[in-house]
C-alpha cells in the first residue's frame, strides 16, 4: 500500500474528531439562533463560508503558534493569516475549475514520489528536515509515518494540509507547464528580430522635443481628453474595487497643562518609589508604570540611551532618578546583577504521569522512579540522550525535534530557565513540572558566553495628553463633522479654515491608508453599501493618535475606470499628444521641401545631432533616453531619411548613415523571447482572477 493510503487508513479517528467538531459548531448556531450568518464570499459559485473560513484561519493560527513556539498570534499577523486565506481559496478554486476540465490529476505514484521518491517536493523537505544537520531524510518521513496512530489531531490534520498543498502545487506546475509549451516563435520573427537587433547604425537626428511647444499652442478639449481615453482605456483597468477618501486629521497632543501634571505626577511617583519595601516593588511598578514589571536579566546596552550608562554603573539597590527619554519619563532601581549568558539550548524527555491525560496510564511513583532512571543511564554513559528520548520520552514530536529544545533567549525556558543558567553545559537533570504532569529529564546542552546582565525594575510614564485635552480636540472634529455633512461643504469649510485635506485610495480590506495605521474602521465605512459618493462619516475615528473627519470622494468600480475619473491624471499625456500633433504637422512640411538631413535642420531653425552605433537592443537611445519606436524605425530602414517619427520626448527626424550588420544568432534569439513569453504563464492566476466572478465579502466580518 503506498504511503499515502497507509495515511487514509489510520486518519478515521481524525476525520471522526473534526466531524464532531463540525456538528458542534452546526448545532451551537441552531440553539443560539445564529442563522441568517452572511458567507464570506463566492468565486464562480463556490461559496466560502463562515464557518469553513474561520476553520482554515484557525488551522494557520495553530501553525503559526507552533512554528513559532507561542501562545499568541499577534494582531498583524492575524490580518495576514486571514488575507492568505482568502487568496488561496479563489486560486485553489480557480485552479481546481481548470484542472478538471483539461483533465490534469496528480496520481497516488506521484504523490508517494514526492514523499519519499526522487523528486521530493519542497514543502515536504522543508518539514521534515533535520534542524540540527539542515539535512532532509527521508526516514523522518517514514518515521512520521509508522507513528500516525499515536500523534494528535492538529497533528494528523497538518499532514493532510500538507498532501493537499503538494498536490495542488503539482497540478499548478502542470498548467503552467502546459501553457508555457504553447508559446511558439515563428521563424520569420526571429529572423527579423535577430536582424534588427544585431544591426549598428549610425545616424544624424533633429529633434523637436514637446517642450518647445506651449501650452496655448496645443490648447486640448473633450474630444482630445475622450480620444486618449478610449486609445489607453486598457490601461485603466481596475481590478480590485476602490475607493477615493479625502480626510482631516485633529492630532491629540498634551498641552503644556499636561506636560505640567506629568511632571508632577514623575515627581510624586519617584518619592514614593524610593520608600517601596524590596518585597513589594513588584506591586509597585505594576501599579504605577505604563510597562508591567519584568524580573529578566537584561543586558545594560538593551536599555535605552543614556539609561544604559547609569545601570552599568549603578550597584545593587541604586535608584535612577526620573529622566525624560523621547516621549517618555524612566526611573528605575536595579534589583541584582549576574554573569549570565545571553541564549540557552537544552534538550528535554519527556515522562509523564497520569494527570498529562490521554493514554498515559503511569502513577506518579512510576514517573519519578523512570526519570531517576534514565538519569542514572545518562550519567553513566549507559546511552545518548537521543536514545533515551526516542525509548522513553512521551513527546509526540519526538521524531522531529530528537528532544532538542533549540536556542532560547535567558528567560524564555520559563520555569526551566534558572536551572539551566546555573548547570554547566553537558550536565543532566530531573526537573518536576509545576503542574504535576511529570518530569523532565533534561540535559544542558549549549550557552553563549556569559556576560554581565541586570534585573531592573522600571518605571515608565508616556508624555500624553490628558482625558480633558482628548475631549476638547475630540469636541472640535465632531463640531467640524457634524456641521459639513457633504463631500462640498467638507471641502469649502477646509478651504476656509485653511486645513489640511489628505486624500487616500484604499481597497475593501486594507488595514492603513496614506501613512496612518489602524485605519479599519475608516475602510469598513468606506465600503459599507449604505456610504454613498459625497458622504461624511457620522463618526470620528480615533487611529494612530489622532482624530479623523474622513469623506467620501469617489468608488472605482471593478473592471475600468470611467473617463471622469481619470482625466486629473491624463492631462499631461493628452497634452503631449496635442503637442506631438503640431510638431509632426511642422516636421512633415519640412521633410517635404528638404532634400536631406542639414536643410531639414534649417528649415525647423533646429540643430543635426550624430548619433553613432545605435542599436534596436540597446535600452537607451543615447542622451535621449527611452526611445523605442525612433530605434525600432532606425532599425527597419534601409538608410536615407526615416521620419517623422512620434517618441517618448519629441519628433524625430533621422538620416541613416550607414548600417553594419553583426553576427546573427537566430537560436540565441528564438530560446530567449519564447523564454520571456514562457514566463508570461506566471500571470495566469491574475488573468483567471480578471475573468472570475469574485463576490468578496469579507469587510462584514472583519
Amino acid at each position: 500500500m503506498g504511503i499515502i493510503g497507509t495515511i487514509r487508513k489510520h486518519s478515521g479517528w481524525a476525520v471522526a474528531i473534526v466531524g464532531i467538531a463540525i456538528l458542534a459548531f452546526i448545532l451551537g448556531d441552531l440553539t443560539k439562533n445564529n442563522g441568517g450568518i452572511p458567507d464570506v464570499g463566492k468565486v464562480n459559485g463556490e461559496t466560502m463560508t463562515s464557518q469553513r473560513f474561520n476553520e482554515k484561519v484557525a488551522e494557520m493560527e495553530n501553525n503559526y503558534k507552533m512554528q513559532q513556539q507561542t501562545t499568541q498570534v499577534p494582531a498583524e499577523m492575524e490580518q495576514q493569516i486571514r488575507e492568505q486565506v482568502w487568496q488561496q481559496f479563489v486560486d485553489e478554486t480557480l485552479m481546481e475549475e481548470q484542472t478538471a476540465k483539461l483533465g490534469l490529476r496528480v496520481s497516488p505514484a506521484e504523490v508517494n514520489d514526492m514523499f519519499t521518491g526522487t523528486f521530493i517536493h519542497p514543502y515536504v523537505r522543508q518539514s521534515f528536515t533535520d534542524p540540527q544537520t539542515g539535512q532532509f531524510d527521508v526516514r523522518y518521513v517514514n518515521q512520521f509515518i509508522e507513528n500516525f496512530d499515536q500523534l494528535d489531531t492538529t497533528r494528523r490534520m497538518q499532514w493532510v494540509e500538507l498532501e493537499k498543498y503538494v498536490k495542488a502545487d503539482r497540478e499548478q506546475q502542470k498548467y503552467n507547464t502546459l501553457i508555457s509549451a504553447g508559446f511558439y516563435m515563428p521563424k520569420a520573427l526571429v529572423a527579423k528580430v535577430a536582424e534588427y537587433g544585431n544591426t549598428v547604425s549610425n545616424v544624424r537626428a533633429v529633434v523637436l522635443p514637446f517642450s518647445s511647444v506651449n501650452d496655448e499652442e496645443a490648447a486640448i478639449n473633450d474630444a482630445d481628453y475622450q480620444a486618449y481615453y478610449n486609445e489607453h482605456k486598457a490601461e485603466f483597468r481596475v481590478r480590485e474595487e476602490m475607493r477615493d477618501l479625502e480626510f482631516i486629521t485633529f492630532p491629540v497632543n498634551p498641552t503644556p497643562q499636561d506636560l505640567a501634571d506629568i511632571q508632577n505626577q514623575v515627581n510624586k511617583t519617584w518619592d514614593e518609589f524610593q520608600t517601596v519595601p524590596a518585597d513589594e516593588v513588584a506591586f509597585f511598578v505594576n501599579a504605577e508604570s505604563d510597562r508591567s514589571y519584568d524580573s529578566t536579566y537584561k543586558r545594560a546596552s538593551e536599555f535605552k540611551a543614556p539609561f544604559d550608562e547609569q545601570i552599568a554603573a549603578a550597584k545593587e539597590g541604586d535608584f535612577l532618578a526620573p529622566m525624560l527619554i523621547g516621549n517618555e519619563w524612566m526611573m528605575a532601581k536595579v534589583i541584582s546583577s549576574a554573569v549570565r549568558p545571553d541564549s540557552l539550548r537544552a534538550s528535554v524527555v519527556y515522562i509523564l504521569n497520569q494527570n498529562a491525560g490521554g493514554n498515559i496510564m503511569r502513577s506518579d511513583a512510576q514517573a519519578k522512579s523512570l526519570a531517576d532512571s534514565v538519569l542514572t543511564l545518562l550519567n553513566g554513559n549507559k546511552m545518548t540522550f537521543e536514545q533515551a528520548v526516542e525509548q522513553y520520552s512521551d513527546d509526540p514530536q519526538k521524531a522531529e525535534t530528537k528532544g532538542d529544545m533549540n536556542w532560547q533567549l535567558d528567560g524564555g525556558y520559563g520555569f526551566l530557565n534558572e536551572e539551566l543558567v546555573n548547570r554547566a553545559v553537558g550536565s543532566c537533570f530531573v526537573f518536576e513540572h509545576p503542574q504535576g504532569v511529570g518530569y523532565f529529564v533534561v540535559k544542558v546542552t549549549d550557552k553563549t558566553p556569559a556576560a554581565k546582565k541586570y534585573r531592573v525594575a522600571l518605571i515608565t510614564r508616556e508624555i500624553a495628553a490628558s482625558n480633558a485635552t482628548n475631549r476638547a480636540i475630540y469636541n472640535e472634529a465632531n463640531r467640524f463633522a457634524g456641521q459639513n455633512r457633504n463631500y462640498t461643504d467638507f471641502s469649502a469649510a477646509a478651504q476656509q479654515d485653511n486645513m489640511q485635506v489628505r486624500s487616500a485610495r484604499v481597497t475593501m480590506m486594507m488595514d492603513n491608508m496614506a501613512g496612518i495605521k489602524n485605519a479599519r474602521s475608516i475602510v469598513q465605512w468606506a465600503f459599507n453599501e449604505d456610504t454613498k459618493i459625497g458622504d461624511v462619516a457620522d463618526q470620528v475615528y480615533e487611529c494612530d493618535g489622532m482624530f479623523v473627519v474622513v469623506a467620501l470622494k469617489d468608488v472605482f468600480k471593478k473592471g475600468y475606470a470611467t473617463m471622469e475619473q481619470v482625466r486629473p491624471m491624463i492631462e499631461q499625456p493628452v497634452r503631449i499628444e496635442k503637442k506631438a500633433e503640431v510638431l509632426m504637422a511642422r516636421a512633415s512640411e519640412a521633410v517635404k521641401a528638404a532634400q536631406d538631413i542639414n536643410s531639414i535642420a534649417m528649415k525647423l531653425n533646429a540643430a543635426v545631432d550624430t548619433i553613432d552605433s545605435v542599436s534596436f537592443n540597446d535600452y537607451y537611445l543615447d542622451r535621449y533616453g527611452m526611445e523605442p519606436k525612433v530605434q525600432a524605425a532606425i532599425a527597419a530602414s534601409k538608410g536615407g531619411m526615416v521620419g517623422p517619427v512620434k517618441g517618448a520626448s519629441g519628433v524625430y527626424m533621422v538620416q541613416v548613415d550607414s548600417k553594419a550588420p553583426a553576427a546573427i544568432d537566430e537560436m540565441g534569439v528564438k530560446m530567449r523571447m519564447e523564454q520571456g513569453y514562457r514566463s508570461k504563464a506566471r500571470m495566469t492566476s491574475q488573468v483567471l482572477r480578471d475573468k472570475a466572478k469574485i463576490e468578496d465579502q469579507r469587510n462584514k466580518f472583519f
